[in-house]
C-alpha cells in the first residue's frame, strides 16, 4: 500500500463516520515558534476543546504535518520532517477504540496477532475496553507508565492508550507482558563514539514494538506557569497515526527510509553520486539519509513560508533551513558531488507530497529559487575553504554557532578533502566571546 493510499484510507474512514476533514495548520506558527508548533500535533483541536471556536460536528479528522521538535536528532523512526493522519472526537473510550482497531486489522488489514497495546498503570476501563470487548489477548495487553501524554511546557495533557508493532514476534509471549521494547534505550557513551555512528542520525532501534498510533484522553491542562493540572471544559479523545511508521509496517521494510515517502529522493541522490545504496557502508547510507531528510523539510517549511509570507523571514525559520542545507552540501561533499543538485532533490520531494500539498507544485519555482540561493552560499563557502587548504577558525566557528554541525561530520569532510583544523584560532575565537 503506497502512502497517497495509506493517507487516503485514514480520512475517508473517519470522514464516512461523520467526522469533518480539517486542512493541515501550516508549519508557520504566529509568531514563527518551531519547537512549539511542532510538538502539538493536536494544535488544530485545541481552539475546539478549549470552548474557543465551535466545529460544525463534534468529530473532526486530520493529515498533519510537523517538524519535529528535537531538530538536530533522527533516527531510523523519528525524521525531521513527518506526518500525523489525526482524529479527534468528544466519543466515548470504547467508541474510540473500536474504531482504531478496525481501522488497523480491517482496513490496512494487520494482523491482529501482530498488535499489541499499551496501557497507563491503574486505567483499568481502558484495559477492559481492550480485553472485553475489543477481545486483545490479556498478555497483549502492556502496562506502561510512558502512556501520559503531554505538550511542553504546558498545554493539554492526559492518559493514553497506544498500538504497537510486534516487529519480531519469534521472542515469544514471555516478553510481551513487560515495557521491555516499548520505548527507545539510549545506548552507552562507547556506542555513540563509534566512527559508523553520526550523533544526529542514530542507528536503527532495535525495539520488538513500534508504537504506530497514540490515542490521548484528553481531562486536563498544564498550566504555563506553576506546573498544576486544570480540568478541561470539555473533555475529548485526540488521537495520532504516525504515517512514517505505518508505512513502513505496511510496505515491509526496515525502516522510514525505505518507504515511498522519502526512498526516490535517496535513489536521485545515489544516482548523483553514482553509488548503489544497497551496495555503500553505513557511513555512505547515513549521509544519502541525511540529505534526503533534510531537503525534505527543507521544502515543506519553505512552501508554507512561501504560501503565506510576512515582509521578511523570521530569524529561526531561515536559520533552521541554513543549518539543513550546509548538512546538505557536507554530505554530498562526503559523497563526491561537486555540483549543485538541490533542484533535481526538490523536485522529487513535490512530486511526493503534490497530491496531498498541491501548494508544493504552485510554489515550485519560488521553493527552488529560494533553496538554490541558500544551497549556492554553502558551497562557496566550502570552497573558500578547500582553495585555503585549511578549515579556519571562523568557519569552525560558524559550523558548531550557526550551522549546528557535528564534529565528526566536519573532521570526516576535512579528512575528505585533505584539510587540516585550525583548532588554535578556534579556540582564540572563543576565548575573545568569553571576555
Amino acid at each position: 500500500m503506497n502512502s497517497n493510499q495509506i493517507r487516503q484510507q485514514f480520512i475517508s474512514f473517519y470522514a464516512t463516520r461523520g467526522h469533518q476533514i480539517f486542512p493541515s495548520v501550516p508549519l508557520i506558527a504566529k509568531p514563527p515558534n518551531l519547537m512549539l508548533q511542532s510538538n502539538l500535533w493536536t494544535l488544530p483541536f485545541h481552539p475546539i476543546s478549549l470552548g474557543q471556536k465551535y466545529s460544525p460536528l463534534s468529530h473532526s479528522t486530520i493529515l498533519q504535518k510537523h517538524i519535529s521538535p528535537n531538530i538536530t536528532v533522527l533516527t531510523q523512526r523519528h525524521p525531521t520532517f513527518f506526518e500525523m493522519l489525526g482524529n479527534w472526537g468528544d466519543y466515548s473510550k470504547e467508541q474510540a477504540l473500536t474504531w482504531a482497531w478496525e481501522l488497523c486489522t480491517e482496513v490496512y488489514q494487520l494482523p491482529p496477532s501482530r498488535l499489541v497495546v499499551s496501557v497507563y498503570p491503574n486505567d483499568t476501563e481502558t484495559i477492559a475496553i481492550w480485553r472485553d470487548k475489543i477481545g486483545v489477548p490479556e498478555n497483549r495487553i502492556i502496562i506502561s507508565r510512558w502512556n501520559f501524554w503531554r505538550s511542553h511546557p504546558h498545554g493539554h495533557c492526559g492518559n493514553s492508550t497506544r498500538i504497537h508493532y510486534d516487529c519480531y514476534p519469534e521472542r515469544g509471549d514471555e516478553l510481551v507482558e513487560t515495557e521491555e521494547d516499548i520505548e527507545f534505550k539510549s545506548k552507552d557513551k562507547e556506542y555513540y563514539e563509534r566512527d559508523d555512528i553520526l550523533p544526529y542520525i542514530l542507528p536503527e532501534e532495535d525495539l520488538r514494538f513500534l508504537n504506530f498510533y497514540t490515542l490521548v484522553f484528553m481531562d486536563c491542562e498544564y498550566q504555563q506557569y506553576g506546573n498544576k493540572r486544570i480540568p478541561l471544559k470539555r473533555n475529548y479523545i485526540a488521537a495520532g497515526m504516525d504515517l512514517e511508521k505505518l508505512a513502513a509496517i505496511l510496505q515491509q521494510v526496515p525502516s522510514f527510509y525505505e518507504t515511498d515517502l522519502i526512498f526516490p529522493i535517496i535513489q536521485t541522490v545515489a544516482q548523483v553520486a553514482g553509488i548503489d545504496y544497497y551496495h555503500v557502508d553505513n557511513l555512505t547510507k547515513l549521509s544519502l539519509k541525511a540529505i534526503a531528510d533534510h531537503v525534505r523539510a527543507a521544502v515543506h517549511l519553505t512552501a508554507d513560508y512561501i504560501f503565506k509570507p510576512p515582509q521578511r523571514w523570521p530569524l529561526p525559520i531561515h536559520k533552521q533551513i541554513k543549518i539543513w542545507l550546509m548538512r546538505l552540501v557536507l554530505h554530498a561533499q562526503l559523497l563526491g558531488i561537486e555540483d549543485s543538485f538541490i533542484e533535481l532533490v526538490i523536485a522529487n520531494t513535490i512530486t511526493l507530497g503534490e497530491t496531498f500539498y498541491p501548494h508544493l507544485r504552485e510554489q515550485q519555482y519560488e521553493i527552488t529559487t529560494f533553496l538554490q540561493q541558500q544551497e549556492s552560499y554553502c558551497w562557496k563557502l566550502l570552497d573558500i575553504e578547500r582553495e585555503k587548504g585549511l578549515v579556519t577558525g571562523y568557519l569552525l566557528n560558524q559550523f558548531f554557532q550557526t550551522y549546528n554541525c557535528s564534529i565528526k561530520v566536519i573532521k570526516a569532510w576535512a579528512t575528505y578533502q585533505g584539510l587540516n583544523l585550525d583548532w588554535a584560532e578556534y579556540n582564540n575565537i572563543l576565548g575573545s566571546e568569553i571576555d
